[in-house]
């Protein structure tokens, strides 16, 4: 059995421009509150008023990065290859719609394609061919027939 993991990467831009923004925002809000109201009553708004600001900036962000889709370079591949006397099962996790899931093997690569121009390739023994493949509730199966060849150095 063989796990596979790919690395995320955070949207840095998003978030350094929402920092940004905020700090800008917030120092203005501080000024101009000085200038209205000065002493200490203004200090203590302008505070609430800047941690008010902050709070709902943050909150912007999570509901940004919440529904951002993620792209083919941040979806995981998790599989596993099953191996029995006749057949190798390929189980993975990828995404849909079902009529964008396709499976090849081109050599000794098995090539994976599903939505949001996924595209992952991995490596099984030479000598297999697709018999049949399933694909429900985002889980894809595939059987791979042993050929002739691959079963006779397995034995």
């Amino acid at each position: 059995m063989w796990l596979v993991k790919q690395e995320e990467k955070p949207d840095e831009l998003l978030r350094s421009v929402l920092t940004i923004v905020g700090i800008a925002v917030a120092a203005i809000l501080l000024i101009a509150l000085f200038k209205l109201k000065g002493g200490v009553l203004g200090f203590i708004i302008g505070t609430i008023a800047a941690a008010a600001l902050i709070f709902w900036l943050m909150e912007a962000k999570r509901i940004f990065e919440e529904h951002k889709a993620p792209s083919s370079k941040e979806y995981e591949l998790f599989y596993d290859l099953i191996e029995e006397e006749e057949n190798i099962i390929f189980v993975a996790k990828v995404p849909g719609p079902a009529e964008e899931v396709k499976v090849k093997i081109v050599g000794d690569m098995l090539e994976v394609k599903g939505g949001r121009n996924f595209l992952k390739r991995v490596r099984v023994p030479k000598g297999l061919e697709l018999e049949d493949k399933k694909y429900v509730n985002g889980i894809l199966w595939a059987r791979l027939r042993k050929t002739e060849t691959l079963r006779q150095q397995d034995a």
